[in-house]
């Protein structure tokens, strides 16, 4: 069964730790997008010390938007983020940084920008906990879906049928279905929940609807 991941793009950590409140009786997980402006045209939260003793019921995930991810992965370490995700276009060390993660008890993810052809996620299917195709180019959220990432989907489910397979960026109803369809089990919304702000109960219940039609 996929799953909505609700997920968090800001520039304040109060505004991070407000939007997981507001998610934590709804979801089981969570999506925290973190970007110093290297890896994207702009940067977003990426202070990993306000994370640092921050409680929450719920699972974390970091989407680690960052160019040398292997330099500046140390302080995420000792945050309670269960998983990290980082780009395989941004470091010629991705192997070595999953097993860094793994020692340090983290799962791994590995993305990839909707410019990058899915056969670059090939190399870390066998040590990665979760793949990831962004379908939007990463940066604000608010962005359009682009089609091309069903197709990727597609030939990595084919590919791998018993891997964590997340889509993320620009999903909103209708988008979600076709995504589940396609091979997702990690559907990653931001825009359609949380903007505008208010009625997030109802907007995660339409996107729920939209996986269960």
């Amino acid at each position: 069964m996929a799953e909505i991941v609700p997920a968090i793009n800001v520039e304040r950590f109060e505004e991070v730790a407000r939007r997981i409140k507001i998610v934590e009786n709804h979801a089981r997980l969570v999506h925290i997008d973190v970007a110093d402006g290297s890896f994207t045209p702009f940067a977003v939260w990426h202070d990993a010390r306000d994370l640092m003793g921050f409680k929450t019921p719920l699972l974390i995930e970091v989407h680690f938007m960052v160019n040398l991810p292997e330099e500046k992965i140390s302080p995420w370490l000792s945050t309670p983020a269960q998983r990290i995700i980082f780009h395989a276009e941004a470091t010629a060390k991705g192997r070595d940084l999953i097993a860094e993660l793994k020692s340090a008890g983290k799962e791994a993810g590995v993305s990839i920008r909707p410019d990058s052809p899915w056969e670059l996620l090939l190399a870390y299917a066998q040590s990665a906990d979760l793949l990831q195709t962004l379908a939007v180019p990463p940066g604000p959220s608010g962005q359009q879906f682009d089609q091309r990432t069903l197709e990727k989907l597609k030939n990595l489910r084919s590919r791998f049928p018993e891997i964590s397979l997340e889509v993320d960026g620009g999903v909103h109803v209708g988008i979600a279905r076709e995504c589940k369809n396609a091979g997702a089990d990690l559907i990653v919304v931001g825009s359609s929940l949380f903007e505008p702000d208010g009625a997030f109960e109802e907007k995660l219940f339409a996107l729920e609807h939209d996986l269960s039609s």
